[in-house]
């Protein structure tokens, strides 16, 4: 989805090492917003593949704006 909102072709690239062995974990992970909506009252403004779609959109707008590039932190790790 990324590549076609941005209009690029990538070329993915694996590394054997990289590539987790079978039942080495959980094969899909799913997320739940509902701990988030029972404790902050949050809910999201976006839903389903075409909430998706904006939501990386708009993702996308803000990494390729220069002025919000400046104050992104690259060296350390914010929650």
């Amino acid at each position: 989805l990324i590549t076609d909102i941005m209009n690029v072709e990538i070329e993915f690239v694996t590394d054997d090492q990289r590539i987790r062995p079978d039942k080495s974990e959980v094969g899909r992970l799913w997320a739940d917003n509902s701990k988030a909506r029972e404790l902050a009252g949050w809910q999201p403004e976006y839903g389903g593949k075409e909430g998706f779609k904006r939501g990386l959109a708009e993702t996308i707008d803000w990494f390729t704006n220069s002025g919000n590039l400046n104050s992104y932190k690259t060296d350390i790790y914010n929650v």
